[in-house]
């Protein structure tokens, strides 16, 4: 009964939303469409990309989905629904069964946010995963971009990890996520795991792709071995660029094919420069100095 009551809800929804904006549900449409007979071409040949699968793993907040959205629009490559069980989703790790709807002969695009473990990497090997394209972003921006985003979205309260930005405060909020960030170590993990096979590793830094964007993205293709044309990558890359308001773009990622979605506007470099109080920096340097050097964001802990 429960289940018939959400689905009625949700279906009322979408028709509202739909009757006051259908563009969005005709993307979503036309990209199901499309992935149907792309698979079908891809059977026969038509695509031959050497890779069936680009796995993304982006620290959150560093420009993942943007980075997902230039990845989406190269042909023939699509998402794909990935059922996994809840604890195993929630807690950013990734079984076999979220490749169950991968075809063996198409090609497949996921953006995660995978924590790097072992057991996550003997996953992806056992599902056909051969490279794997990590994104990441200075600690102190992602920390600032935090803040802000927790702020104006609070989480939600069932979280394990549940924290109310707003009633701490700006000040105290961002104290608490430079260290829930230096606890974390995810891009640590994945530098040691790339050291074991390099050559199966492609890091983006957020500040290279927001500087140029073509030659980024241009990188990444070389990493694949995906050949398109230039008009391709130039439109593309035009395409994807963050546009609207933050909460104007998760109504309408609702309704959007995933791979096109999008939860952001336009993100900063640096800002952390203008809103970091001195407290904030010396904590920086004592929780984050070193991963900061290692990363190649600072050369010595003098800033």
């Amino acid at each position: 009964m429960l289940n018939k009551i959400f689905f009625l809800k949700k279906l009322s929804y979408h028709g509202i939303k739909f009757l006051q904006n259908p563009s969005p549900y005709k993307k979503r449409i036309e990209y199901n469409i499309g992935r149907f007979f792309d698979d079908r071409k891809a059977k026969r040949g038509y695509y031959k990309y050497p890779h069936n699968i680009i796995f993304l793993a982006g620290m959150g907040l560093s420009g993942s989905t943007w980075m997902k959205n230039l990845i989406a629009r190269i042909p023939g490559y699509y998402t794909r629904y990935t059922p996994m069980p809840f604890e195993v989703s929630y807690h950013q790790d990734f079984s076999d069964s979220g490749f169950s709807r991968t075809p063996t002969y198409g090609y497949s695009l996921f953006k995660t946010h995978l924590n790097p473990t072992l057991e996550n990497l003997a996953c992806l090997n056992r599902n056909g995963v051969t490279k794997i394209l990590i994104t990441y972003r200075d600690y102190r921006d992602v920390a600032l971009s935090l803040v802000h985003r927790l702020t104006k979205f609070p989480m939600d309260k069932m979280s394990h990890d549940y924290v109310d930005y707003k009633k701490m405060g700006f000040d105290q909020a961002l104290e608490h996520a430079i260290n829930w960030i230096a606890n974390d170590r995810w891009l640590e993990g994945w530098f040691e795991l790339a050291k074991l096979q390099p050559e199966r590793y492609h890091f983006v830094k957020f500040e290279d792709l927001k500087e140029d964007t073509e030659k980024t993205y241009r990188n990444v293709l070389d990493f694949y071995e995906i050949n398109i044309p230039d008009n391709l990558i130039k439109k593309n890359i035009l395409e994807s660029i963050g546009q609207g308001e933050v909460q104007q773009n998760m109504s309408i990622s609702k309704a959007l094919p995933w791979a096109l979605s999008s939860n952001f506007r336009s993100g900063k470099v640096g800002g952390w420069k203008n809103e970091f109080k001195p407290h904030h920096i010396k904590l920086c340097k004592e929780k984050l100095g070193v991963a900061l050097v290692n990363a190649g964001y600072e050369k010595d802990l003098e800033w």
